[in-house]
């Protein structure tokens, strides 16, 4: 009985082992295959990840995506206190915050990940939902932060998708639209700019991304945001606040170089923000109304722009400083006296050629007959010696 169990035992053995060969060798075989079929399409030769393989290969880029959202996360309002607050260390609590919202968003949208600049809109949506009147809604800043900053990037995730970026939606679609818009209401800006050498992503790219949160101070972003949610097109709100930015500053920026200029649109200088916004959509409304003008009327831009009173709050529009187009009155004298300068410019010109003509030909004059006199005198001469010759 003890040896046919030994023997039971060995050939139950010796059959495990030949069933793990045959499924090493089986993996082997279907490696080979996979290689060699591969290579035959002319195919990178790539063997499979196991299982094992596969979860350490993701762990490791969850962990690069962590490291990566928190070094931006501890630069986000690095001057609030509220995120610097060490008792109970719930400065760094509020930051692991941060880091937890974007960490879960990135991860359930794989399609466009985390991105720099995220980090500036989910922190000032949480200081504020934190900072919250009732004390149980305060509580839940974190899950309604999440919530809010998800609401939001349906509608601006194209900017963060590279294979977007050359759609309008995309970041270099949406910084086309706004430099046109530029171009249509302030041309001179715009050409002293390109003039310069600034290009319009070294300013554009970071105002569309954080939502100009980088551009002022957190109070006076807070009231943008409040006008920018209420609008029904964030799109065009930022289209047209970005662009009466660049108008309300463009004395410094006409005055500039190539660093100045730079200075002034990536550290936007102080402003009265009120005003700001009030600018930016007189422009829209102002624009719309030449439009509708133009379109349905049927009337030309000029007669539009004179006919149709800008709001005083306007800066500039159609090239013009306030938007206010001169009378045909004004047009003619205006162009009149372009004429007269013109002709003036032109006349002098034209008597300064003929001046120098005249001294041309009066010159060459003189020398040929100077010329013409020296040969007389030479023949003269000549003769008089041929003369007294013959005489002798």
């Amino acid at each position: 009985g003890d040896g046919e169990d030994a023997a039971t035992k060995d050939t139950a053995e010796t059959s495990d082992t030949e069933d793990q060969q045959a499924i090493i060798d089986k993996n082997k075989i279907t490696r080979s295959v996979s290689i060699t079929k591969i290579s035959e399409e002319g195919v990178e030769a790539h063997i499979p990840l196991t299982p094992h393989e596969e979860a350490d290969k993701e762990e490791e880029e969850d962990l690069h995506l962590l490291d990566e959202i928190r070094k931006d996360v501890i630069r986000t309002h690095p001057d609030l206190r509220f995120f610097l607050e060490p008792e109970e260390d719930l400065g760094q609590k509020r930051y692991a915050a941060l880091e937890r919202i974007l960490y879960v968003w990135a991860k359930l949208n794989k399609g466009v990940r985390y991105v720099q600049g995220m980090n500036e809109i989910v922190g000032t949506l949480y200081f504020v939902l934190a900072h919250d009147a009732d004390t149980e809604w305060a509580e839940q800043a974190e899950a309604d932060t999440y919530f809010l900053f998800n609401s939001i990037l349906v509608e601006m995730r194209d900017v963060f998708v590279p294979d977007l970026d050359e759609a309008d939606t995309g970041i270099h679609g949406r910084i086309s639209n706004m430099i046109n818009l530029l171009s249509l209401h302030d041309p001179e800006v715009r050409c002293h700019l390109d003039g310069v050498g600034i290009d319009p992503s070294f300013y554009s790219v970071r105002w569309l991304t954080t939502l100009l949160s980088r551009e002022f101070l957190l109070p006076d972003t807070i009231r943008l945001w409040d006008s920018m949610f209420s609008s029904t097109h964030k799109d065009n709100f930022l289209r047209y606040v970005g662009v009466t930015m660049v108008m309300v500053i463009r004395d410094q920026l006409l005055e500039g170089d190539f660093s100045a200029c730079l200075r002034l649109l990536q550290a936007y200088p102080p402003c009265n923000l009120d005003k700001l916004l009030e600018s930016s959509r007189a422009l829209w409304i102002y624009e719309s109304q030449i439009t509708l003008a133009c379109h349905k009327g049927g009337i030309s831009l000029g007669h539009a722009l004179r006919s149709i009173t800008p709001p005083p709050s306007i800066v500039m529009a159609y090239g013009l400083h306030g938007g206010v187009a001169p009378q045909i009155g004004e047009q003619v004298r205006e162009a009149g006296q372009r004429g007269l300068a013109v002709a003036r410019d032109g006349a002098s010109a034209a008597s300064s050629t003929v001046a120098n003509a005249g001294k041309s030909f009066f010159g060459n004059a003189m020398n040929f007959w100077r010329s013409g006199s020296s040969q007389q005198t030479e023949e003269k001469r000549g003769g008089d010696l041929r003369r007294s010759k013959t005489a002798l």
